[in-house]
């Protein structure tokens, strides 16, 4: 009873029985006292004791237990410290991972005081960390796993303690007979007082196999109805010798002498993996050894006689202090027993690893271990198989699920169930397993519903991107950080479109609704949506890793990567404001989604042209029914454009289907003859070209055999007469593409490209990939290829004032008609006609509407355009035709000068936004106007902040200098800007020249007038004198010699910059209008130019 109610007294986590020092040892250190610990001196109560201590020190359930077996009285330094501290760091990083019991001797001395150390460099490392996120966030981050570090402590070996070791123990390969303290970076301890070694030892590991046997327990009752379901005889069960695997416990010798020798017996009767870190020493080297010979020479009489000979050499060199020979007897067979009972039929309780630097990686040995002795009674349970996939997918080690675990499953027990993939979307690093669930075929709209989408976004493992760079975004911030419902349901899209610009991308009622099985539409369907909006979760998390894992099993891996692009695109610009090395990682992320979309259209247009030109006309609902190439174009993706098969469809798309031919004289330019085709009809005869192929429905009333489209001669296609072979396989009709209103609508554009090609079955990437586009019919000959005679002249009219490369010329035609009326208009006296000034005035309004109208319809189609420079610039025209209406209207009270600078600043503007809309279609000129652009944004801006320091400064300082007694004017401010800003271009040295006229007026004697400054006493004459020329020769240097060359220095900069990132298609703001495209000669033909899709003149 009195024993009873000690242990009830200590249980309870800390120590008030002691009386003096010498009665407990916990009490030299005041803080020790805080920690729980307790005492065991009997056998008997260690099952009992280790139930209390579950329930009373609330212990969080392991995953895995370790228990470090070592030399309580002799160790030794590493011979390698790289390898001491790679075992710190795998024991550090194993407690990180997951939750993880370490037990040792908890002595102050050995592999215990190495472990204590390195918990307390941890602890101290995550206090740190916690203090900087509570400074910098103002909360903190979720918790990280809670080390425990126990201490099983035989306090005969302890310093202070009233227990006298036997003697036997300091004889028996032990060499350190000092006792020691306790470490004090152990958390919990549990005494065992037993004077008598071997006692001592047995209580410690059976202490431990106890603990393990009841964790497992409590973590899972039902285990023991599935052993005994599997023959599993009672009497394994009772000794702990399967139930301890539910949660793995994993001993890991280093170094030893006998009594960690008997440590190791005790744990291989008990069925408990050994891991033997061989080349540490001592026990270790010697145990590894013993091992390793067995399993090479076998189990035969002559073998083991081998072994136990080395093996006793190996004793007597490691242990020369050991004075009795039957010590060294003992300890050899027991080392020889330990290696019987390691080497079983169905298992192997014992596994050598070497001391090395990969100790780091403490967990990749110790899952092979625990599975290795495994029996394969316990190894088809299906809870047992479930939770050492659990285990290992929290140590993030795919490699030993699938060939330890999955590729032991030869029943197929093991099942993805949605709670295991929730935790490998969850936790960061675990692409591999989400691969492995999605090559099962898993479901994923039986898994994602919008409550499980935002516990993700709650949930989920490290996240400081969505903190820090998405949830700026929401348009309120929640209390607290936290996330609530309305996230999913309505920001969540909002973030999305302002994003990537794709407007209600998902639909939670939808995800919910097929989560239930109530399809939406069907099975498929919902799959894609579930697909979309893990997609989405994973970049908003910055997981593109995963990201990319979830891309190789989209069903539309094209429409999806340019998605992820332009959401990494966003992402990047909204973060580049707080972290630009964030926003450069982003911005990398999303050129590789870019390259991996390419990647697929490369390898479609490989396999099948015609296929391939089908995708591209392909609408996908998921992305707001948009093209890949207005997908691509919305996100300003310019290296997907770039792709050949793109700058083809863009090349057909501007040409209108039809051709130019090199009739009468070949150096006429094609521009002009299609022009003058436009406007005087009948040149159309002769100089435009009409493929059949083109426009097969207008010829449907005629001969099959005339006009089929299968009669196309193969080498001669619209656009490909010098291309490729493999360029030259497709079937792209172009037929009424042009036969309604509004060209650059691209929508019903591809939409009739669809129509024509009839190839628009398939509604997946996949299947377009699978079933080949059909074969054209072989033709005998290639005569019917143009059908000049067969099309009506309306049609053909019709035809040419409706392709896009025709509107574009007419319409810049007109324009500069319009700039060469208006500059009659201008230069004209200013008492003229005012018929002319109505016409420009009018004709200048039509450009006003002609901008407003397109500005609504690629806002209405979802174009990006800058609202913002469009309303400047529409103010600034309306703006300008009004003033001129009134100046016109009142001539009388106001100077005609000023309406005429008015017109002219007007004029000025209409040409250079000539430059800024016409000159980029064109190949030459188009970079061109993008250096300037550049030079003048960027670099020219920056030389004017550099410069206007220095402007300012000497604009004041010459000027009080050489003019001190001018008159305070508008003269004065004058004169002082005109010098300083034009010295940029011209140096006054009129200035600092000695003048008659000045000299004639020169104050000879001192004047009376003490406010006079100046040597003259015409206060127009430069005062000249030593600090003139010094200010002068100082300013002139700066800005003539240093500034100017410099600016000249960064255009030069910029131009070969320019230069390299246009060759290799990385331009911005000049993608809008201008796609890279490689040119060849007149004989072998070229694509053409292209422009955007939204770039057509509306009003042409």
């Amino acid at each position: 009873m009195e024993r009873e109610s000690l242990l009830d007294e200590e249980l309870n986590g800390f120590q008030h029985t002691a009386k003096s020092p010498r009665s407990h040892p916990l009490l030299f250190d005041e803080s020790l006292q805080r920690k729980p610990s307790v005492v065991i001196d009997d056998p008997a109560a260690v099952s009992r004791t280790v139930t209390r201590i579950l329930e009373q020190w609330a212990l969080s359930s392991p995953d895995i237990i370790v228990a470090f077996v070592s030399g309580t009285r002799s160790f030794t330094a590493w011979k390698n410290e790289d390898h001491r501290a790679a075992l710190q760091k795998g024991i550090i990083k194993l407690l990180n991972a997951t939750e993880t019991w370490i037990l040792d001797s908890g002595l102050d001395y050995g592999i215990s005081r190495l472990i204590g150390n390195a918990v307390r460099n941890e602890l101290q490392f995550r206090q740190s960390k916690r203090e900087y996120e509570v400074y910098v966030r103002g909360y903190l981050k979720k918790r990280r796993h809670a080390i425990l570090l126990m201490g099983v402590v035989p306090m005969s070996l302890l310093r202070g303690s009233d227990d006298e070791t036997d003697g036997h123990d300091n004889d028996a390969a032990e060499d350190h007979p000092e006792k020691c303290d306790v470490n004090p970076s152990h958390t919990h301890f549990i005494f065992v007082k037993e004077p008598k070694q071997e006692v001592a030892t047995a209580m410690r590991s059976q202490i431990i196999v106890e603990l393990a046997a009841q964790v497992s327990r409590r973590r899972n009752p039902t285990f023991v109805r599935e052993v005994q379901n599997t023959g599993v005889d009672e009497v394994s069960y009772q000794k702990g010798t399967v139930c301890h695997e539910q949660v793995p416990l994993i001993a890991v010798l280093i170094q030893g002498g006998m009594r960690a020798l008997d440590m190791v017996h005790d744990y291989l009767k008990s069925d408990v993996p050994v891991l033997v870190i061989k080349g540490t020493g001592f026990l270790a080297d010697i145990l590894a050894f013993a091992y390793e010979e067995h399993k090479e020479r076998g189990n035969n009489r002559s073998a083991m006689d081998i072994i136990r000979r080395d093996v006793s050499k190996r004793v007597a060199r490691s242990f020369p202090g050991s004075k009795k020979d039957e010590d060294l007897t003992l300890m050899r067979n027991r080392i020889i027993d330990c290696v019987i009972l390691g080497s079983q039929k169905e298992k192997e309780l014992i596994s050598v690893v070497e001391s090395s630097e990969d100790l780091v990686d403490l967990d990749n040995y110790f899952l092979p271990a625990v599975f290795a002795a495994r029996s394969r009674a316990t190894n088809i349970l299906k809870e047992q198989v479930r939770s050492d996939f659990l285990l290992t997918m929290k140590l993030n080690k795919p490699g030993i699920a699938d060939s330890k675990i999955l590729g032991r499953d030869e029943e197929q027990i093991f099942q993805v169930d949605n709670d295991l993939f929730e935790k490998a979307l969850m936790w960061k690093g675990r692409e591999k397993f989400v691969e492995r669930f999605m090559e099962e075929d898993f479901a994923l709209h039986r898994f994602l519903s919008h409550s499980r989408l935002l516990n993700l976004f709650r949930h989920a493992e490290d996240n400081d991107f969505f903190v820090n760079v998405v949830w700026h975004q929401v348009p309120r911030r929640y209390f607290e950080h936290t996330i609530e419902e309305t996230f999913v349901t309505k920001d969540l899209n909002r973030i999305i479109e302002k994003l990537s610009g794709f407007s209600n991308f998902l639909s939670m009622h939808d995800l919910s609704s097929n989560y239930l099985g109530i399809f939406v539409t069907d099975e498929y369907d919902a799959e894609r949506k579930a697909m979309n909006a893990l997609m989405v979760w994973a970049v908003l998390m910055g997981r593109f890793q995963l990201a990319k894992t979830l891309w190789k099993f989209c069903e539309d891996p094209i429409p999806m990567a340019l998605f992820v692009s332009a959401l990494a695109r966003g992402l990047a610009q909204h973060s580049r404001s707080t972290d630009t090395s964030v926003a450069d990682r982003v911005s990398a992320q999303g050129r590789e989604f870019s390259t991996m979309a390419i990647d697929v259209l490369d390898m479609s247009y490989k396999e099948s042209n015609a296929r391939t030109f089908d995708l591209l006309n392909q609408k996908f609902p998921d992305f707001n029914d948009r093209t890949p190439i207005k997908a691509a174009y919305i996100s300003r993706n310019k290296y997907f454009l770039a792709h050949e098969a793109c700058q083809i469809w863009l090349n057909r798309l501007w040409e209108g289907g039809l051709e130019i031919t090199d009739s009468w004289n070949s150096r006429i330019p094609e521009e002009f003859k299609l022009v003058v085709s436009a406007l005087l009809v009948f040149p159309i005869y002769f100089w435009i070209r009409y493929p059949a192929k083109n426009f097969v429905k207008d010829f449907s009333w005629v001969e099959h055999d005339k006009v089929d489209s299968g009669s196309i001669n193969e080498t001669t296609r619209l656009g490909y007469e010098n291309v490729g072979q493999r360029d030259k396989n497709d079937l792209f009709h172009i037929d009424s593409l042009f036969d309604r209103e509004g060209v650059d609508n691209t929508e019903r554009k591809l939409k009739v490209l669809a129509e024509l090609e009839g190839k628009n079955k398939s509604t997946r990437f996949r299947h377009s990939l699978k079933h080949a586009a059909p074969e054209a019919p072989a033709s005998s000959s290639g005569s019917n290829l143009f059908i000049n005679r067969n099309l009506p002249l309306w049609k053909k009219v019709y035809y040419l004032w409706s392709a896009p490369r025709t509107k574009f010329w007419i319409f810049q035609l007109f324009y500069w008609i319009y700039l060469a009326v208006f500059s009659v208009v201008v230069i004209l006296p200013t008492c003229n006609d005012l018929g002319l000034d109505v016409i420009i005035l009018i004709w200048t309004l039509f450009n006003v509407l002609e901008i407003a109208l397109r500005t609504v319809y690629q806002i209405h189609h979802g174009f990006p355009v800058s609202l913002f420079r469009r309303g400047v610039e529409i103010t600034f025209i309306t703006g300008f035709v009004l003033l001129v209406a009134i100046f016109k209207t009142y001539f009388n009270f106001i100077r005609p000068l000023y309406t005429r600078s008015l017109m002219a600043f007007g004029l000025l503007y209409m040409y250079y936004r000539m430059v800024s809309v016409f000159f980029p279609m064109n190949s030459i000129l188009g970079p061109m106007v993008y250096r300037i652009k550049r030079m003048i944004t960027v670099d020219f801006l920056s030389f004017v902040r550099l410069a206007l320091p220095f402007i300012v400064a000497n604009m004041f300082v010459l000027q009080s200098v050489m003019y001190p007694d001018l008159p305070f004017s508008i003269e004065t401010w004058r004169k002082g800007f005109y010098r300083a800003f034009f010295t940029l271009f011209i140096a006054f040295l009129g200035e600092i020249e000695y003048t008659p006229r000045c000299e004639a007026v020169r104050l000879r004697n001192e004047t009376a007038n003490k406010c006079w400054i100046g040597d003259y006493e015409n206060y127009t004459c430069p005062t000249l004198g030593v600090m003139t020329y010094l200010l002068n020769i100082q300013y002139w240097i700066i800005m003539r010699l240093i500034l100017v060359v410099l600016l000249n220095a960064l255009f030069a900069y910029e131009v070969s910059f320019l230069l390299n990132t246009f060759l290799a298609g990385m331009f911005d703001d000049f993608f809008n209008w201008y796609f890279l495209q490689g040119h060849n000669d007149k004989s072998e033909g070229r694509l053409g130019i292209h422009l955007s899709l939204s770039a057509l003149p509306h009003s042409a």
